[in-house]
């Protein structure tokens, strides 16, 4: 099991590589950091900006909790809440701080000298967001949590300057050796029956955004089942539901509770 978690793993860093650019194949930012002298002027943007999901992705594993956690995994989580922030779409006060951080870090990448360092650290956020507009938003470590063993997790974004928070939620495709951002509330757009059936049962529930759920996979023993993610919002001593998916698109409702009575399925009986 484990030589098979280590394939897919393996696998998905190429994949990702083609979505990256030259630099996305390198996970490690020592080792991205003394690529330094293959790179050329036009690509210093990809660089730096992959040296920073890097140690931002390296900073959440020195924690504790996290230490089980791939590295892979927190590199999505920086990326998807700090995305790349191209030259061409900001304005010229913060190409000039662009630059300036560019001649900076250029220094200190050509001596070597990035180990620990805090002035560089501080040239590359100046560099990926001259605007200090656009990386107000950070992973909170605290907030980062493992609901499917090595298939899903949840992690949270806060924001330093409103105190804003955000879930969001990574799923890893095995079938498709894919890493996805999923929405776990269904779209009512393509889940017409799923809020039907929701209806029916508690007209009034509302999904619960603040907190993460439980989830749980389908029975092992049962191929129509195995494949499913059991997903039940955070438990308030309130009306709540339980659903599954498979793909995180179409969702079917599996059991209610109305308040202060017990759990009762509607689309199978639950062992």
């Amino acid at each position: 099991m484990k030589r098979k978690v280590s394939v897919l793993f393996a696998l998905l860093a190429v994949g990702m590589a083609f979505g990256q650019g030259k630099f996305g194949k390198f996970l490690n930012s020592k080792k991205l950091a003394l690529q330094y002298k293959t790179v050329k002027d036009k690509e210093k943007e990809d660089y730096y900006q992959q040296y920073y999901w890097l140690v931002k992705a390296e900073q959440l594993k020195t924690y504790p909790h996290l230490k089980d956690v791939k590295p892979v995994v927190l590199y999505e989580f920086v990326k998807k809440v700090n995305p790349q922030n191209p030259t061409k779409k900001i304005g010229d006060q913060g190409k000039e701080i662009r630059d300036k951080a560019e001649l900076s870090l250029d220094q200190y990448f050509k001596n070597k000298n990035f180990a620990n360092n805090q002035v560089l650290l501080h040239n590359l956020e100046s560099y990926v967001d001259p605007s200090k507009g656009e990386y107000w938003t950070k992973v909170d470590p605290e907030k980062i949590k493992e609901l499917v063993p090595k298939e899903f997790f949840g992690f949270t974004s806060m924001n330093r300057m409103t105190g804003e928070e955000k879930n969001y939620y990574l799923w890893i495709d095995k079938k498709k050796d894919d890493f996805k951002i999923v929405d776990i509330i269904p779209s009512e757009k393509g889940n017409k029956a799923f809020y039907g059936s929701v209806k029916q049962y508690l007209p009034k529930y509302k999904f619960e955004t603040k907190y993460m759920p439980t989830m749980k996979k389908g029975s092992k023993a049962d191929k129509t089942d195995k494949d499913f993610y059991y997903i039940m919002p955070f438990e308030q001593n309130k009306d709540n539901i339980e659903y599954k998916t498979d793909d995180f698109e179409n969702y079917t409702l599996s059991q209610v509770k109305r308040e202060g009575e017990d759990w009762i399925g509607v689309e199978k009986v639950r062992k």
